[in-house]
């Protein structure tokens, strides 16, 4: 994490000290943009917080690169979204526990958090991320395009992209 102009950077694993971290950081800058880069995401919490975090201080948010599983939360947190080029991609699917399978509560926090800062998302293209069985799946978005990966392994979700599916705001 680390300060470029009026940027903020955040980049790599999601840990629980972030939100603290960038708290501390937003008091100290006049930042106006949070860039979200090279994060397969981390701890569930702290990607919640962060993306409440951004809200609250009425921050864009954009991804260069990958942006994935907790990681799309503090993306989704932006009052603007978007994504930088075409190779950009936000990551998404469900909650999952210390053996990789759904947490328990895991559908109904996501079912209330991302229609909140995402009220344009594609409900039932939601479902389908928050029920994907283990965290071994992804459902990546691009700026053109929408793909479904299984460890590694992807295939299109026809007709589907970041703007139309109500993640992206521009």
């Amino acid at each position: 994490m680390h300060v470029d102009g009026q940027s903020v950077i955040l980049s790599g694993q999601v840990v629980k000290a972030d939100c603290e971290v960038l708290t501390d950081l937003l008091g100290k800058t006049s930042a106006g943009l949070v860039v979200l880069t090279n994060s397969g995401g981390g701890n569930a919490y702290s990607g919640y917080c962060i993306g409440a975090l951004i809200r609250e201080r009425g921050l864009p948010t954009t991804i260069r690169g990958r942006c994935a599983s907790s990681c799309s939360r503090m993306w989704l947190g932006g009052v603007e979204r978007t994504l930088d080029g075409p190779s950009s991609r936000v990551g998404l699917h469900g909650n999952y526990n210390d053996g990789g399978g759904i947490a328990a509560d895991a559908g109904q926090r996501l079912r209330t958090w991302i229609p909140h800062y995402a009220p344009n998302v594609d409900k039932a293209l939601m479902e389908q991320w928050i029920r994907l069985p283990s965290n071994k799946w992804m459902m990546y978005f691009y700026n053109g395009r929408a793909e479904l990966c299984e460890s590694g392994a992807c295939k299109p979700v026809d007709g589907r992209n970041a703007l139309n599916a109500g993640l992206a705001t521009r």
